[in-house]
């Protein structure tokens, strides 16, 4: 009987150090869990700001195009009105047509910036979504974690709750049979 009550006593603080355990991975979880959730607000704030870049990249992009497009038509009004112009027009022309050459340069190379670095957005973005979705995946599996370790934690504890209610009774037999061989 003695031996039983020490076994139970054993078995007693096996079980609250293994829901130490348990409770101590719980919290690890958790935290675990809290640091993805907080990185995943990052990565969607950051999500967030490359898409008003984006937007805004486009914005300009349209704007561009519209001014090279009125440039254009600019060019070919000056092509039409070069016929019309006398000689001492002619050096105005070739003014203008060096100077909306260069501006068409220019604006040709801002475009081509801008699109690469649009491109250079959209892949941001794509990255900062894949990872949005694996970070979104890991918290669901974390939370999965959480509820079987929860789980456990209950199992355990109706079992310590089983076993000192056992202890108890041996204890009160042990009493019992003690005052009997003292009687």
């Amino acid at each position: 009987m003695l031996q039983e009550g020490v076994e139970g006593a054993s078995v007693e603080g096996s079980l609250r150090a293994e829901v130490e355990r348990l409770t101590s991975e719980l919290q690890e979880a958790n935290e675990e869990k809290l640091q993805a959730a907080r990185y995943g607000l990052a990565v969607l704030e950051e999500s967030a700001g490359l898409k008003q870049k984006y937007s805004d990249l486009e914005s300009e992009h349209e704007a561009l195009k519209q001014e090279l497009q009125q440039l254009k038509e600019a060019l070919a009004d000056s092509l039409s009105n070069h016929k019309k112009v006398t000689a001492a027009g002619e050096s105005r022309e070739e003014t203008l047509l060096r100077e909306t050459a260069s501006k068409e340069a220019e604006l040709a190379d801002k475009i081509e910036e801008l699109q690469s670095e649009l491109r250079q957005a959209r892949v941001s973005l794509a990255n900062a979504q894949a990872e949005s979705e694996q970070l979104g995946t890991l918290s669901a599996q974390l939370k999965k974690e959480c509820e079987c370790l929860e789980a456990e934690k209950g199992h355990l504890r109706d079992e310590m709750k089983e076993y000192k209610i056992r202890e108890h009774r041996q204890l009160q037999d042990n009493a019992e049979l003690e005052e009997e061989n003292i009687s």
